[in-house]
């Protein structure tokens, strides 16, 4: 580690500077498991096909927390509506992640995603299709809540990336799901989710189905709520099937 942060040093002329946090959950890995002369890029292969692999993804699970409980980068930490910070949860070794796009009233009281009513029906989904939850990470864009469970605006959404990129690059998906316009457009900027749904994205070696909001199918009614049940239960098994191609092995239940 010594090595690592003299190089540091001497690419900076000895300045003191902001590193990426990506590199600091790497330092702080390195020298917790002392691997010291692991490659960055080794390092990830290490995380997910290792003996070591349990105790590696707890560290950087733990690791990622932290930044994001110390996280103040932008003011919605200090909105009323938000009590607590609402990390991901689930496995950090699934190919599969769903991201949504902020905390409600029940996420932000319990401090755990997709707990309230729309929770409650992506479970539904989730059971239905034979997958245990804890099986699959499910996080958020933002990982506070808005006021008045408002959309995140941009500001909040690029602040919050810090944190989603640290899951994005240590959990390493297959497929990921969006559930809404606002992870759609993290990948997608500028996209419309009703004339996305349904249509991958390919990006970042990543397969993407864009789908509804949970919360969206529970304001439907009549022919609309019929419509919008089976257009999520099709892009949900697209996806599940997708997944399941690109890693037979992994066990969702």
């Amino acid at each position: 580690m010594q090595n690592f942060n003299n190089i540091i040093m001497s690419v900076f002329g000895g300045r003191e500077i902001e590193l990426p946090l990506n590199i600091k959950v790497l330092m702080n890995l390195k020298k917790e498991f002392g691997l010291d002369e692991i490659s960055y890029s080794e390092l990830l292969k290490k995380v997910h096909c290792d003996e070591q692999s349990q105790e590696i993804r707890e560290f950087i699970k733990n690791e990622v927390r932290k930044i994001l409980y110390e996280c103040k980068y932008c003011p919605l930490h200090l909105a009323d509506c938000h009590t607590q910070k609402v990390p991901g949860e689930g496995s950090w070794n699934s190919p599969l992640m769903l991201i949504g796009e902020a905390p409600g009233f029940e996420e932000d009281r319990l401090g755990r995603p997709f707990v309230g009513r729309a929770g409650e029906l992506l479970t539904v989904i989730l059971n239905k299709l034979n997958i245990d939850r804890k099986k699959v990470y499910i996080t958020n864009v933002v990982k506070c809540r808005p006021p008045q469970n408002r959309t995140p605006l941009a500001s909040e959404v690029k602040a919050c990336s810090k944190i989603l990129e640290l899951e994005l690059e240590f959990i390493s998906p297959k497929v990921i799901i969006t559930l809404g316009s606002v992870p759609l457009n993290y990948f997608k900027p500028k996209s419309s989710i009703v004339q996305s749904r349904g249509q991958w994205i390919y990006e970042r070696g990543i397969w993407i189905m864009p789908t509804f909001h949970p919360a969206f199918i529970l304001r439907q009614g009549g022919e609309a709520l019929k419509r919008v049940k089976w257009q999520v239960w099709s892009d949900f098994n697209r996806a599940i099937a997708k997944v399941k191609e690109l890693k037979p092995d992994y066990d969702f239940n």
